[in-house]
């Protein structure tokens, strides 16, 4: 089959015109999802700068706090754990909290290590803390319901990395929900800040710091 240059012309004007509207059509989405990228920007940052700060919480007092009922007591820092383990040795200081935690469930848990949160920025702290029973300077595993424990939060940083003279706390809590939708059980979700507590750091007594 032969094409004549008036066909072949043709052609090659319909093929551009499609190739013009498919362009359109891109250009168009693409500015749409730009504008919808800077509007859902724009909320996010209206709601965030419109929520007023967290409370801070008082010291020396229960706080209840979704699963747990705490009481801050004093934070220090330390070159040795709870145990005894001199961490100055592997080159890491302590922050120590220590808190009265209560189990406020119908079961044992140990999620205690996410209630609380250190704040403070200190370069090359641990994410989480490490817990110890005050009473008998073991590593905690699980707290009983309803029973207070005097409880020693432990977060290491390296020798020598400089911190505040006062720390803060973030106090996590979540959201009881009688059946979930999956097992139809009762659980704990939804963990979000209730609050902060501001401290101020000393030395433990007897330490080389």
């Amino acid at each position: 089959m032969i094409f004549s240059d008036k066909s072949f012309k043709e052609g090659r004007s319909l093929a551009t015109i499609f190739s013009l509207k498919e362009w359109r059509t891109r250009a168009t989405a693409g500015v749409g999802g730009i504008a919808a990228i800077i509007a859902g920007w724009g909320i996010g940052l209206f709601e965030e700068k419109d929520q007023p700060p967290p409370p801070t919480l008082s010291v020396g007092r229960p706080i209840p706090a979704g699963e747990w009922s705490l009481r801050f007591e004093r934070v220090t820092r330390s070159d040795r754990l709870p145990d005894g383990t001199m961490v100055s040795r592997f080159g890491r200081e302590a922050v120590i909290l220590y808190v009265q935690a209560t189990n406020r469930t119908t079961r044992s848990s140990n999620s205690l290590l996410q209630a609380v949160a250190l704040a403070t920025s200190v370069k090359g702290v641990d994410a989480r803390p490490t817990a110890y029973l005050t009473r008998d300077h073991a590593i905690m595993s699980d707290l009983q319901p309803g029973l207070p424990e005097e409880v020693a939060l432990v977060w290491t940083y390296p020798v020598g990395q400089r911190i505040a003279a006062r720390l803060r706390f973030d106090v996590m809590a979540s959201n009881f929900k009688p059946r979930d939708n999956l097992y139809a059980q009762p659980l704990w979700t939804d963990v979000h800040k209730i609050g902060v507590v501001d401290l101020p750091l000393r030395t433990a007594k007897g330490d080389g710091l």
